[in-house]
């Protein structure tokens, strides 16, 4: 049998990488942000700007899990979770009310996989 052509198929393992280094990313990237502001504090031009490639690699994450909708569980998990830094208990639920764990890219890859 052919297997399909655009077929993306991401283990844990890869996944686990591909979340870590967009969070390194963005860490490094809030680093370089201060700094220019620090040192150019009148520049607006020489921005420094990662946003294409991270947003990239968001989508095909997304598309492999199927999770590209409006309310993307990869989204909240990076940005309103600050990649589960952010997480408290009833942060996020199922409809009867359960607790969802999103405190690591584990419980993002257990939830995606559900």
């Amino acid at each position: 049998m052919k297997q399909k052509l655009g077929t993306l198929k991401i283990d844990k393992e890869l996944f686990r990488e591909v979340m870590t280094a967009i969070d390194t990313q963005r860490k490094h990237d809030r680093k370089c942000t201060d700094a220019f502001q620090v040192i150019l504090p009148n520049d607006f031009v020489s921005g420094y700007e990662n946003g294409v490639v991270i947003s990239m690699l968001l989508s095909l994450l997304k598309l492999s899990f199927k999770d590209n909708t409006k309310d993307s569980w990869i989204d909240y998990f990076q940005y309103d979770m600050d990649f589960g830094r952010d997480y408290k208990v009833g942060c996020a639920s199922y409809k009867d009310g359960t607790n969802i764990p999103l405190a690591t890219i584990d419980d993002l890859w257990n939830l995606l996989n559900e």
